[in-house]
């Protein structure tokens, strides 16, 4: 997700026009709309440039920009229609049966042999993409806890989206079994219940990326 210096203005220039828009709109349902082309655009395989995007909105965006597009994920939240990205997931082809049709959240590879997909939010994908062998290289340890804090600190600029946050990941996570690995159920977990519980920033993203020494308490 690092992208080199000469690269970075085009960058800084997209968040800026991103911000100024998010700052010009009260709407919620526009700014979700909105959030959602950027990420289409960016196509399967870019989603990490859309991450890369909210981290710069979140690190020098204004704090109404920030807040609205809080907002506007914490729609995205209520009716699970968060901007997702697409990563192979482990495990969850063995779900797909008549009994247990498809459904949006999850998308099977093919009987060619085509690794199975799913569709993640934001912390789920990084977190997927920092513990699970995935299409691409595995994602940096200090990479995961620098984004995973300067997502939940945009996030935490939304009091519903601080709440619901929590609340989806714990929900995925008691959803259907095998999408994720023991690690990344933990580290999910972990992240869960420390932002429930309003540890500070670091603290919840400590307890993610160290999460089989997390211990619960403050």
């Amino acid at each position: 997700m690092l992208i080199e210096s000469q690269l970075a203005q085009p960058w800084r220039e997209s968040a800026t026009r991103l911000g100024e828009f998010l700052e010009l709109t009260a709407d919620d349902e526009r700014c979700l709309a909105v959030l959602k082309l950027l990420c289409r655009r960016f196509g399967d395989h870019g989603y990490p440039g859309f991450l890369k995007l909210l981290l710069i909105v979140g690190e020098s965006g204004s704090g109404l920009g920030k807040q609205r597009l809080s907002q506007a994920v914490a729609l995205g939240l209520r009716r699970g229609d968060v901007p997702s990205g697409v990563l192979t997931s482990w495990g969850a082809t063995r779900f797909w049966t008549a009994q247990q049709p498809l459904h949006a959240g999850m998308l099977p590879g093919n009987s060619m042999g085509i690794a199975p997909r799913r569709q993640l939010d934001p912390l789920a994908y990084l977190t997927v993409w920092f513990c699970q062998r995935t299409h691409r290289p595995y994602l940096s340890e200090p990479t995961y806890r620098t984004c995973v804090a300067r997502l939940v600190e945009l996030f935490n600029s939304s009091s519903a989206a601080r709440q619901l946050y929590p609340l989806k990941i714990e929900a995925d996570l008691s959803g259907i079994e095998g999408a994720f690995t023991r690690q990344t159920r933990q580290r999910l977990a972990a992240l869960a219940d420390s932002w429930k519980r309003g540890l500070t920033i670091d603290q919840v993203a400590a307890a993610a990326t160290e999460s089989t020494s997390y211990s619960g308490e403050p």
